[in-house]
């Protein structure tokens, strides 16, 4: 569904040298596959998936995207933040990237109401995005991707917001969402636990500029259960995906792996 081949990226500085943010990263994703992606912080991961997106160029190398339906968009977003419009009540906002391609208002508020419910947001559908939890407003910021209809989802730490309780919840939530819709998608995270839970493949970034160090597949089953956390398969994973990150989050900090 996407592929980045020998793709760098550098950023312009104004008083001192260009940002060397990605080296020669290579990496495919194929249809209806959940890669995590894993990393030190500055690593360039957001960077990476902006370029898959096509936010951004590549200074060099090429992505290539496998064309989806006509006359839809081709990715949806969730980041951290959320990005939700205060001024727009929770129905409007689930809405909003309908709207911004051309549906009509009525169809586009169809489809957000049939993803409210499905989220457990359709009794605050005139509520306004401050009225809610976070767990609440990350699952409204879901329900909007969704909505579009897009086969392709990409996600920017969309969890790291929330508490821990309610993140492990909206991890079992966004497990059980994939299992049913089967949307390619490339998920930022800087939890291994997360990667593992959710992901079909695990990415690990090396300290900037970023560079694809490992790549590790993960041995569970779909449908996945949650509780496969708690299962000394799972522990071992996690050690050995941990290992490598730790050795590049070291090295970024000058310190022996």
């Amino acid at each position: 569904m996407i592929s980045a081949v020998e793709v760098s990226k550098q950023f312009p500085a104004s008083r001192q040298s260009p940002v060397h943010a990605l080296d020669r990263v290579s990496l495919n994703v194929g249809e209806g596959e959940f890669v995590c992606v894993v990393g030190p912080s500055g690593c360039g991961k957001s960077t990476l998936l902006q370029l898959l997106g096509g936010l951004e160029a590549p200074s060099s190398g090429r992505v290539a995207r496998r064309a989806g339906p006509s006359g839809i968009p081709w990715a949806s977003y969730v980041f951290q933040d959320f990005g939700l419009l205060p001024w727009l009540t929770v129905r409007a906002n689930a809405a909003f990237g309908l709207r911004m391609t051309g549906v009509a208002r009525r169809e586009a508020e169809r489809a957000a109401s049939t993803w409210l419910e499905r989220m457990g947001l359709e009794e605050f559908a005139g509520a306004y995005p401050d009225q809610l939890s976070g767990g609440m407003r990350q699952r409204l910021a879901l329900a909007r991707a969704l909505a579009t209809g897009s086969p392709v989802l990409l996600m920017d730490e969309p969890l790291g917001a929330l508490d821990p309780q309610t993140r492990r919840l909206t991890q079992e939530h966004l497990l059980s969402l994939w299992q049913t819709e089967h949307k390619t998608v490339v998920m930022v995270t800087h939890s291994v636990d997360e990667a593992i839970l959710l992901g079909d493949r695990v990415v690990v970034m090396s300290a900037r500029p970023g560079r694809v160090t490992d790549v590790f597949t993960v041995p569970f089953p779909r449908p996945r259960d949650p509780d496969v956390v708690d299962t000394p398969e799972f522990g071992r994973l996690r050690a050995r995906v941990w290992g490598r990150l730790r050795s590049q989050a070291a090295g970024e900090a000058g310190a022996s792996p």
